[in-house]
Formats: C-alpha cells, sequence, structure tokens
C-alpha cells in the first residue's frame, strides 16, 4: 500500500476553478472600491473642519472589509505564500488600523498632550506612507500569482470563447493606456485646458480602474489558454503549472499601478492633497508602467487566442478526452 501524494505536488494544474474565479474577482473589486474609499476618508480626517471621530471609525472598518478581501484574494495561492500574504497583509491592516484608532484618541486629548506625545503621530505617518505603498504591490503578487495558475483541461474554456474573452481583455487594456497616454500628454502640453485641470484626475482614476480589471482577465485567458493540450490550437500546455514569467510580471505592473492610480487620482480629483504618495515623480512613473504594461499585455492576451479555423479544430479536441475517458477500461 502506498500513500496517495499530495494533489499540490502531483498536478500542477490546480489553479482557481470558475466559482473560486469569480470570487476571486469580487474581491478584487472589494478591495479597489475600499482601498480609494479608505484613502479618502484619510485625507478627510486631516482636514481642520472636520472635528468628528466619525470619518476614523468610517476607515477602520473600510480597512478591515478591504484587509478580509485581500486575504481572499489569498486563498487562490500555495501554501506557505498564502500564510506570508496572509501575515503580512493583517500587519498592513493593522498599522492603518492603529492610525484610525490614534487620529480617533487625539479628539479627547488636550492639545498640550498631543505636542508631548508628538512622536507617535510622526511614526504613524511613516508608516502609512509605506503602507501606501506595499498594500497594492502585495494584492498584485497574490493576484497575478493565484490567477496565474493553470486550471484543469475541463475548467478551461474552449478556444472559440478564448478568443472571444481575449479581444474583450485586449480592448480594456487599450483603452486603459490611450487615456494614461492622453491624461500624460495634456498635462503636459496642454496644462492651461481647464477642463483638463478640472477633470484630468477622473480620467486618470477610470482609466486606471479598467486597466486594473482587464489584467485580472487578461491573465486567466492566458492561464486558460495555457491549460489546453498541447495540440490544441492555442498557447499550448505548460508542465511548470503556471502561465509565462513574463505575463505575470505585466500583470503584475498593471494591477499594482492601477490600484495605486486609483486611490492617488480619486483623493485629488475630489480636491484633497495626496500626502501619502510619492508626489508628481511617482505619479508619472506609474503612468508610464500601467500604459507600458497595459499594451503589452494586451499584446500577449491577443496571441494566446486561436485563429477561426483552429478554433474550430480546438473545440473537437478538447472534447476528445472525455470520450477517451468514457470508453476506457476501469483498472484496481
Amino acid at each position: 500500500m502506498t500513500n496517495a501524494p499530495n494533489p499540490e505536488t502531483r498536478d500542477p494544474r490546480i489553479g482557481l476553478d470558475a466559482r473560486r474565479m469569480a470570487i476571486t474577482v469580487v474581491a478584487a473589486i472589494v478591495v479597489l472600491v475600499t482601498w480609494i474609499a479608505a484613502g479618502l476618508v484619510e485625507v478627510m480626517t486631516q482636514d481642520s473642519y472636520v472635528s468628528s471621530p466619525g470619518p476614523s471609525l468610517l476607515h477602520l472598518a473600510l480597512i478591515a472589509v478591504s484587509g478580509a478581501a485581500a486575504i481572499t484574494i489569498g486563498r487562490g495561492l500555495r501554501s506557505i505564500p498564502r500564510s506570508v500574504f496572509i501575515v503580512v497583509t493583517a500587519v498592513l491592516c493593522a498599522v492603518e488600523a492603529l492610525k484610525s484608532i490614534f487620529t480617533i484618541d487625539t479628539y479627547s486629548t488636550s492639545a498640550g498632550d498631543l505636542a508631548d506625545g508628538s512622536t507617535l503621530p510622526s511614526v504613524l505617518g511613516i508608516l502609512n506612507l509605506i503602507v501606501a505603498m506595499v498594500f497594492p504591490i502585495t494584492v498584485a503578487l497574490a493576484l497575478a500569482a493565484g490567477t496565474a495558475r493553470l486550471v484543469p483541461v475541463a475548467e478551461a474554456a474552449a478556444p472559440t470563447a478564448l478568443r472571444r474573452r481575449s479581444r474583450t481583455a485586449a480592448t480594456g487594456l487599450f483603452a486603459a493606456a490611450g487615456i494614461m497616454i492622453l491624461v500624460w500628454l495634456l498635462r503636459t502640453l496642454f496644462v492651461e485646458v481647464m477642463f483638463f485641470l478640472e477633470y484630468g484626475d477622473v480620467f486618470t482614476a477610470l482609466g486606471a480602474a479598467v486597466g486594473f480589471i482587464s489584467a485580472i482577465f487578461a491573465l486567466r485567458v492566458i492561464a486558460e489558454s495555457r491549460s489546453l493540450p498541447t495540440d490544441a490550437p492555442a498557447v499550448g500546455s505548460s508542465p511548470a503549472g503556471t502561465t509565462p514569467r513574463s505575463a505575470r510580471t505585466l500583470a503584475f505592473v498593471v494591477i499594482a499601478c492601477g490600484l495605486f492610480l486609483c486611490m492617488t487620482s480619486t483623493v485629488l480629483a475630489v480636491g484633497y492633497p495626496a500626502n501619502f504618495t510619492l508626489g508628481y515623480p511617482g505619479w508619472v512613473v506609474s503612468v508610464f508602467d500601467l500604459a507600458l504594461g497595459s499594451l503589452v499585455l494586451a499584446v500577449r492576451t491577443l496571441s494566446c487566442a486561436p485563429t477561426d479555423d483552429a478554433a474550430r479544430t480546438g473545440d473537437e479536441e478538447i472534447d476528445m478526452p472525455h470520450d477517451h475517458a468514457m470508453h476506457r477500461p476501469a483498472h484496481d
């Protein structure tokens, strides 16, 4: 008698099935929305006109929801990376929660006592800047690693469906790149345009959100294409159990920059200063990384789609393993 091997070592194709992928997409959208809202509420608490602990309590709740959604995304990772991701996410959310709790306490603290303990706000401010940089990177790593894992052949879509979905994802990525390039050109060449000065950050936030969502679906299309049988008319199967490293890297860049730009641009569009960012140089780097990553990932996504004739042949080939399994005799 032999022990059954670990499924993770026996079959590398243990990626997210359709249900778990849908949960991951919903969790990613929740992270995006709550992270933007948390950044907006945070700058509201720094406004001199806000004199109640309500925004800080709301910020605390948003951080808790965002952290829970991020941990849900991490469920698609392998055991060891999943544990590391959960610990890192918990630490980052704890830092944000501490700042919210301290902000609430300041409403019942006298000015003299607050001046005596001014070291804590300074430390929390530095940690807050670190969290604003690290949290998008952490979530992007989890999304790219979890979505990129191959799935069983039965979970992969037919080549015809993959071709259609690849075009949709690539269209979203091209749109995101176009918006980023247009915003940068307008800000650089036509700064005096009043319309852009009022609504440019809104377009940046929308373009970043489109790139964020499209990158997830594009990586999923590539993963399913790599999950097809070797003779199927797509990219072909991968024995390593993951998509190409280039696709994972591109998706990571687009997701991380998209999450960062969504929060930063939303805060600027509402009229608050983004004190938790790296300023204009960080904005420029993020815009160019998202635009370039979206363009290359869109081309990479389109290249994984089979042609029309090959798709019809692939639909027949995908059904062959199921037919063989039905006629295969059982062995003891």
